[in-house]
C-alpha cells in the first residue's frame, strides 16, 4: 500500500480513486529512513566506480529520493504506479522525458540491487525547434557579463552545446587553435565527433585575453562548473532582459535554442545536410533533417545532397561547401 499526505489528509493508492501524485502531496520534512538513504548512497558510489559523471551522480541522487518519498524502493509495482501518476508542482502531468529521467534512475537502483524490474520506456514528446533570431542572440551576448557573453559567443559561433563548453568534458586551452582560428571540442555522450570548427577573429581575441587573464595552460578547463550552472546564468540574462525590453519571446528562449540557431544557419549557407549533419555532431541524418521546415521562408529550391560516403562529405567541410540555387 502506498501512503501520501498533503494537509493532513491521507491518499491509498490501493484504491481507483485515489489522486495523482504532484509534489504538492509530498511533503520533505520528514528526512527519509536512514536505511533508505544509505542505499541511495550505495548507488551513486556504484555509479562513480562506473565512469558516471558528477552530474549523473547528482540528478540520480536526487530522483532516487523524490521516488523514495512517493514510494518503496525495492518495491517496483509502486515505483511504476507512482512514476506514472507523477505530476508537476502546478498539478499538470509530468512530461514523458522526466518520467524517462525517473526510470533510467531507478533502473540503476535496481540493477546495483539485483531487483528484477522491466524499464518502462515513455517516449519523449517531440519539440517543435524555434530559434531565436540573430538580432535576439546579439542582444543576450552585449546584455551578459563575461564569461557568459563569452560562452553565448562560443555557442552562437560554433554550435556547441552547454556540456560541451563547460564543464569536466568542456573547452581546455589546448583545443583553442589561434592560429588555425578554429576550436576542436569534445564529442558529447552518443554523439559523432567533430572537426575542427572555424571561428571569427573577435572570438579567438576574446578568448586569447580571458585564457591570458586566467593564466590558463594546455589541459586547463576554460570554464569550471557544469552545464547545469551555465543554464542557471543564461536563465538569469534573459529573464533580466526580456523585463528590460518588455518582450516575452527573448523569456522563452533556452541556451540550447543557440544550437538551433547555428545548425539553421549552417544549412542556410551550405545547403547541404550531410556537411551539416558532421559539422554540429549528429549521429543520425535525419536528426539533422528536422531544421529543414525552418528554412520555408527562404526562395529557391533546397539543394540535398545526401551522401553516406564520409570522405565526400569530409571535402565538403573542408572546402566550406556552398550550393548554388538551382532555377529549375
Amino acid at each position: 500500500m502506498l501512503l501520501f499526505f498533503e494537509a493532513g489528509a491521507k491518499y491509498d493508492t490501493s484504491q481507483k480513486d485515489c489522486a495523482p501524485v504532484t509534489l504538492a502531496h509530498v511533503r520533505y520534512k520528514n528526512e527519509l529512513p536512514t536505511l533508505t538513504l544509505l542505499k541511495i548512497d550505495q548507488i551513486i558510489t556504484y555509479l562513480e566506480a562506473k565512469g558516471k559523471s558528477k552530474r549523473t551522480q547528482k540528478n540520480t541522487r536526487t530522483n532516487l529520493k523524490i521516488l523514495a518519498h512517493l514510494a518503496n524502493l525495492d518495491k517496483p509495482a509502486e515505483i511504476e504506479l507512482a512514476i506514472a501518476r507523477y505530476r508537476k508542482q502546478n498539478g499538470q502531468p509530468a512530461t514523458n522525458s522526466y518520467k524517462s529521467k525517473l526510470c533510467e534512475c531507478y533502473q540503476y537502483f535496481c540493477k546495483f540491487n539485483k531487483i528484477q524490474w522491466e524499464k518502462v520506456i515513455y517516449h519523449p514528446e517531440e519539440h517543435s525547434i524555434i530559434p531565436p533570431t540573430e538580432k535576439q542572440v546579439a542582444m543576450l551576448i552585449a546584455s551578459a557579463k563575461n564569461p557568459l557573453s563569452l560562452k553565448i559567443e562560443l555557442a552562437e559561433e560554433t554550435g556547441l552545446r552547454p556540456c560541451e563548453i563547460q564543464g569536466e568534458k568542456g573547452l581546455r586551452v589546448i583545443d583553442i587553435h589561434t592560429e588555425q582560428k578554429s576550436i576542436t571540442a569534445l564529442s558529447a555522450k552518443k554523439c559523432n565527433a567533430r572537426p575542427p570548427i572555424k571561428i571569427s577573429d573577435q572570438l579567438i581575441t576574446r578568448l586569447t585575453a580571458y585564457i591570458t587573464s586566467k593564466n590558463l595552460k594546455g589541459q586547463n578547463i576554460l570554464f569550471l562548473g557544469n552545464s547545469d550552472r551555465l543554464s542557471e546564468h543564461f536563465f538569469k540574462l534573459k529573464k533580466r532582459l526580456a523585463k528590460k525590453l518588455n518582450d516575452p519571446s527573448i523569456e522563452a528562449i533556452r541556451l540550447y535554442d543557440i544550437r538551433h540557431y547555428y545548425i539553421t544557419k549552417q544549412l542556410r549557407r551550405t545547403q547541404n545536410t550531410e556537411t551539416v549533419r558532421i559539422i554540429v555532431g549528429h549521429k543520425h541524418l535525419n536528426t539533422t533533417q528536422k531544421y529543414l521546415h525552418l528554412l520555408g521562408n527562404n526562395s529557391g529550391e533546397w539543394i540535398t545532397e545526401q551522401t553516406n560516403d564520409r570522405k565526400r562529405a569530409d571535402e565538403l567541410v573542408k572546402a566550406d561547401y556552398s550550393a548554388r540555387i538551382s532555377g529549375h
